[in-house]
């Protein structure tokens, strides 16, 4: 993310207000115009403008800067226009011409505070999976579970929004301005991605910042069962689960089993996210990934359409409804591969919950239609490791006849016994696989009999 930059005073990009007003006898006249920047440096400004200016002209601003009362009065001479396309709009750059000393080393000062791709380079080099910037606090990271303080000043109001408005698309930033929540993705170079969350907490805007790999990992890599996650990749129809709490990887495991049917197999694979987290290029597959909000509006209306784009596999990034799974399972029964995620905290409260999307008197109907359609489930969660990385736990369900003759009558707590005999098909216990963990010496014995009693 480091880059050489060639001005004498480093451009940042940045959304902050400026009030703009004419000059008219060497003062400011006439009524002021609230305009937004668009980058940011110690010799200039460039903000987006409904009225045009021509080169040359002097006009007077005041710049809102955080961590300041008083915004930052200076007046600025037009270097250029360019007009913006397809809107009633120009963007005006411009360089001051009176600015003080004081007042160039807080801008400069404001702007090395603001600078995301500095603390984004900070967190990649550090390892940590997640980056909190919470207004009052310094940012903070998670490193192996653990929250720590970047050595960096505390945040101030304003500072977020100047950071990272100016990585969000005019729709985007209506969207989270109207609903208070935003998810995207984006990728500072070609060797990093993030998935970002927007939200608002006591009136202040904050974000949580995710650590995106560069590169999609192998079944081995992160510790799957790797011929049953095969043999899962090459079903042709039916609906694949990956269940687990937040955080537990459920993302990078559907993405792994993507990448997997991309490298072997010829299909077209069309995938539906909230965002796109993995960015994957299509190899023997047609791979088409779709966002939510900029490439449709919902995981149901997707699903239905997808159907008419010739898919051999859907991805959909997470069931959230009763509509959701209908559409799903309505695919996986006309023959399409369809592999998605729920939040859940084991295999068997996976499947209660899919039925539970829907009333109780539609319970019957759900519990045949799941049984028939659905091939297997994956649970897994992230432990502490005994080298202080993070190791992956699971517990896999594959759908024989016995268990869909349970799911079918309701007997859910009956499914346990199945998974601690199902060897031989490929299934087993979380709890099996804590101490299969433990033998090789890759969690504690305390991490074991945490987990092993919440199983």
């Amino acid at each position: 993310m480091q880059y050489v930059e060639k001005r004498a005073h480093p451009r940042r990009r940045v959304r902050i207000p400026i009030m703009c007003w004419e000059t008219g006898g060497g003062k400011a006249s006439g009524r002021g115009m609230e305009v937004i920047s668009k980058d940011l440096s110690a010799g200039g400004v460039a903000f987006f403008s409904s009225r045009i200016y021509p080169v040359e002209t002097v006009l007077w601003i005041e710049v809102h800067l955080p961590g300041r009362k008083n915004p930052v009065k200076v007046s600025i001479k037009v270097a250029r226009v360019e007009a913006v396309l397809h809107k009633e709009e120009y963007l005006i750059g411009a360089a001051f011409t009176d600015l003080t000393t004081e007042d160039r080393l807080f801008i400069s000062s404001s702007l090395e505070k603001m600078n995301l791709y500095t603390l984004l380079d900070e967190v990649v080099n550090a390892g940590a999976s997640d980056l909190h910037l919470t207004v009052g606090r310094p940012p903070m990271v998670r490193v192996d579970g653990r929250i720590l303080p970047m050595a960096a000043g505390m945040i101030e109001d304003g500072q977020i929004a100047a950071m990272i408005y100016p990585l969000l698309t005019p729709f985007q930033i209506e969207t989270f301005e109207k609903k208070k929540e935003l998810d995207f993705a984006f990728s500072p170079n070609l060797g990093s991605r993030f998935r970002v969350n927007l939200h608002f907490q006591k009136g202040f805007l904050e974000t949580a910042l995710r650590t995106i790999p560069a590169r999609t990992k192998t079944f081995q890599e992160l510790g799957l069962p790797v011929e049953t996650m095969e043999h899962f990749c090459k079903e042709k129809s039916g609906l694949i689960l990956i269940a687990g709490t937040t955080g537990a990887g459920k993302t990078t495991t559907m993405a792994s089993m993507v990448d997997f049917i991309n490298r072997t197999q010829e299909r077209v694979v069309i995938t539906v996210e909230d965002p796109i987290e993995y960015t994957l290029q299509s190899q023997k597959c047609i791979v088409k990934q779709r966002e939510l909000g900029s490439d449709t509006l919902s995981y149901a209306e997707a699903l239905k359409r997808t159907l008419r784009q010739d898919p051999d596999v859907i991805v959909v990034g997470e069931l959230l409804d009763g509509e959701c799974l209908s559409a799903a399972m309505r695919a996986a029964e006309t023959g399409h591969l369809v592999i998605t995620t729920v939040h859940a905290p084991d295999t068997i409260q996976a499947i209660e919950r899919l039925i539970n999307f829907f009333p109780p008197e539609h319970a019957t109907s759900i519990c045949q239609q799941v049984a028939s359609c659905m091939i297997g489930i994956l649970f897994q969660l992230l432990l502490p490791g005994e080298g202080g990385n993070l190791i992956l736990a699971t517990e896999l369900l594959v759908n024989n006849n016995a268990i869909k003759n349970l799911i079918r009558e309701g007997r859910y707590n009956q499914i346990r016994s199945i998974l601690q005999t199902g060897r031989a098909q490929g299934m087993y216990t979380l709890k099996t696989c804590l101490a299969e963990l433990y033998d090789k010496g890759l969690i504690s014995q305390s991490t074991l009999q945490e987990y092993a009693k919440q199983d």
